[in-house]
């Protein structure tokens, strides 16, 4: 059959409907952008809701909020997810460099578990600020589902490091 031969972009024979094309993975057969572009775009919104908290973390400090002063979330508490989220988003523009300059077939996957887990890795410092310890693996339903979204994180940001370092080794 010729016309399957070399499938368009579309996928075989043209067909706008056939979304899948051999030879690609499961994980990027829906990514319309580069895993660079995913990890860079990712990081930059990082850093743009870290610049947003940065903001916020202000407002008490101004002479006329002091009433918001006991009501709001502690310093330290808001600080964590700051930094937290500047630190996740350097890593992911690190990751997006280092797929630019030493790209392999897997850097989708990489890329897919790197964004998973930088804006599910802050999530343990956010559930502080309500109340409830992600960091321990048991009491309430609440808090097991806390623990276990931070456990799936680390578990995610593991992997796509070890992805991309045992296609660069």
């Amino acid at each position: 059959m010729a016309c399957c031969s070399n499938p368009s972009p579309r996928g075989i024979r043209g067909s706008s409907f056939v979304q899948f094309r051999e030879g690609r993975a499961w994980y990027s057969v829906g990514m319309a952008h580069s895993p660079q572009q995913v990890l860079f775009v990712s990081a930059a919104l990082e850093f743009i809701v870290s610049c947003g908290l940065g903001f916020v973390m202000l407002i008490p400090m101004q002479p006329w909020a002091r009433g918001l002063r006991e009501r709001w979330p502690p310093a330290r508490a808001l600080m964590s997810v700051h930094l937290d989220l500047v630190m996740l988003a350097l890593m992911q523009a690190a990751a997006g460099a280092a797929v630019f300059v030493l790209p392999r077939p897997h850097d989708g996957l990489a890329a897919v578990l790197l964004v998973t887990s930088g804006w599910l890795n802050v999530t343990p410092y956010a559930w502080r600020l309500v109340g409830v310890n992600a960091f321990a693996l048991s009491g309430g339903p609440l808090q097991r589902f806390a623990a276990l979204t931070s456990l799936l994180s680390t578990l995610a940001l593991t992997g796509g490091w070890i992805t991309l370092l045992s296609g660069w080794l």
